[in-house]
């Protein structure tokens, strides 16, 4: 019957000899039962552990215990390095056999006989739990690391940090804490896709494991934001790991066929000077971090105590976004484009700006990072998009001439799957027909060469919708997607602009970007004109039209209607067409 069980079953004698094994025990260690007989478990397996993974030595198997007191051992968890390779965990139970008489076996001793004799032999049961141990582990570690990187999570990064910092109390020593944030990544999630973006993150986590020391902690918070925790490392040891971060993130990546350039910026706190808690460290380090962006990203900044000024004022311009637009806080300025030739005004470009009842009138420059970092960002896309198209519909019913609206929109719009509906809608309640509207976007999107962004693109042409490359030149500008996507018009970036035409090496690529653009069909726009100079150059080479301030800044729209009346006084009326 007891060669029936599935569980394990040994019997061992005084001697801690196996006397008897049945069929699972054997199978269960790995050993043929022959073999188990005559000799103690810790000869039969290599070695063991307990449950927390502590090394048994030979003097602690609970049999000695049993034998020594005569009590049984319950619920002994165990992980049994077995001689063919495995590690087993069981569950055992270790009871003490007396004899009665001298013949028979009972796991209890017979009340007043032999209560205080020592046992001779010892039952030992088996449970194989491998499964569930192993189960358990991956629980834990789901609740302690990051699935995608493999790196500590934040509640993990947080309990090792509180152990950190009461060893350091103790010892009267230093802990760093690195606040690493990738710079622009949200670009390679809008341009290469979300698997790309995966892919990446998982090298740059291994490569700031391998600039770590191995008593080191590397955590990912979430998004593009990682952790470094450095114990008991000097002020210039922690530099030359920051160094060594600045150095390993710089390295090109290549990734599915790609060759990909990062930077990373990095904020540092140190306890016990910037706090003696995690969450305190881990905030100042995220306010270096923001510093380190601001002054031009991939560099490491310390913090400093007017730093906290500073992360309160990012709360409260994250905290003010996701209120501006119920509380009709953003409005739109409009720079005119003019037609290089005829000097007539065709289109304005709709640019956004923010009457924060807290930080007074902010330019994009000073809320957009913030609005993409905190996903509100496609939110502010629709305003602009309704806001321009309502403002164009309200000077067509005035009998200005028939502008085009041109409106820049951010990456996250073109992948968000809402741009489409976002155009119809305000289509719809503006009145305007598609091709009253132009749709800007940056060359980092062209790059995300995926059926979705084809098929949206596609579909926007379809609405009658213009396509405009913002910046061209600055990013990364090729003539393959210039050839697969149905750009319109090309916009020449003002850092080209404002050299002209005294800079050669400028005017050689400014010239080359309008004759390829004329070759494929497309129109160019000059931004940030200021010079008639430049004008008179854009003018020779065939640029269409420009914009900046020699003709105006971004204006309000009574004055926007103001300079296209006197315009059409001074050039006349062109035909009442779209350009």
């Amino acid at each position: 019957m007891v060669n029936a069980l599935t569980e394990g079953i040994l019997v061992c004698d005084g001697l801690r000899r196996v006397t008897y094994a049945n069929p699972s025990a054997a199978r269960l260690l790995g050993v043929p039962v022959a073999e188990l007989i005559g000799r103690t478990l810790a000869q039969v397996v290599l070695s063991a552990v307990d449950e927390f993974e502590t090394t048994i030595h030979d003097a602690d198997w609970p049999d000695r215990d049993v034998m020594a007191e005569g009590l049984p051992q319950l619920n002994q968890i165990f992980g049994l390095h077995c001689q063919d390779g495995r590690t087993v965990w069981v569950s055992s139970n270790w009871t003490p056999l007396y004899t009665e008489g001298g013949h028979s076996m009972t796991a209890v001793p017979a009340a007043g006989s032999n209560a205080g004799a020592p046992p001779y032999s010892v039952l030992v049961s088996l449970v194989d739990i491998t499964q569930i141990r192993e189960a358990q582990q991956r629980i834990r570690h789901l609740a302690t690391h990051d699935t995608l990187t493999g790196l500590l999570n934040r509640s993990a990064l947080e309990d090792r940090l509180e152990h950190a910092l009461a060893i350091a109390r103790r010892n009267r020593t230093r802990v760093s804490v690195m606040f690493l944030d990738l710079d622009r990544f949200k670009n390679v999630n809008d341009t290469l896709g979300h698997q790309f973006g995966d892919m990446l993150l998982r090298e740059v986590a291994a490569r700031l494991q391998a600039c770590a020391r191995e008593a080191d902690t590397v955590a990912r918070l979430g998004g593009d934001e990682f952790v470094v925790m450095l114990e008991s490392l000097d002020a210039l040891g922690t530099r030359r790991v920051a160094e060594r971060i600045l150095s390993a993130i710089s390295a090109p990546f290549h990734i599915d066929g790609q060759e990909l350039f990062l930077g990373v910026s990095i904020g540092i706190a140190v306890a016990p000077h910037d706090g003696d808690d995690p969450n305190t460290l881990l905030r100042k380090a995220d306010a270096a971090m923001y510093l380190a962006k601001e002054r031009g990203r991939n560099n490491f900044q310390t913090f400093t105590s007017d730093l906290d000024d500073r992360v309160s004022r990012r709360f409260r311009i994250e905290s003010g976004l996701r209120r501006a637009s119920d509380r009709n806080e953003f409005y739109a300025d409009y720079q005119p484009r003019v037609d290089v030739k005829s000097g007539r005004i065709v289109s304005v470009e709709a640019l956004i700006r923010w009457n924060s009842a807290d930080f007074g009138r902010m330019m994009p420059g000073q809320f957009i990072q913030d609005a993409e970092e905190t996903g509100l960002i496609v939110e502010i896309d629709r305003w602009i998009l309704r806001a321009a198209c309502d403002q164009l519909a309200r000077w067509r019913r005035i009998g200005l001439p028939q502008l085009r609206m041109s409106i820049n929109l951010s990456g996250q719009a073109f992948s968000s799957g809402q741009l489409s509906a976002m155009v119809r809608g305000a289509l719809s309640t503006s009145g305007l027909p598609g091709d009253a509207v132009e749709l800007e976007m940056t060359e980092g999107i062209l790059i995300r060469d995926d059926p979705s962004l084809h098929a949206l693109l596609t579909e926007l042409r379809a609405m009658g919708v213009s396509l405009a490359l913002d910046d061209f030149g600055t990013g990364y500008s090729s003539l393959s997607y210039l050839h697969r996507f149905p750009i319109d018009t090309l916009k020449i970036d003002r850092s080209f602009v404002q050299d002209l035409p005294h800079v050669a090496e400028r005017a050689a690529i400014t010239r080359a970007i309008i004759m390829m653009a004329q070759a494929m069909g497309m129109k160019t726009v000059a931004e940030g004109v200021e010079t008639t100079g430049q004008l008179e150059f854009l003018r020779e080479i065939g640029c269409d039209e420009y914009q900046g301030y020699l003709l105006t800044r971004p204006l309000e729209p009574s004055a926007v209607q103001d300079l296209v009346r006197e315009n059409v006084r001074r050039y006349g009326l062109r035909e009442p067409r779209l350009l």
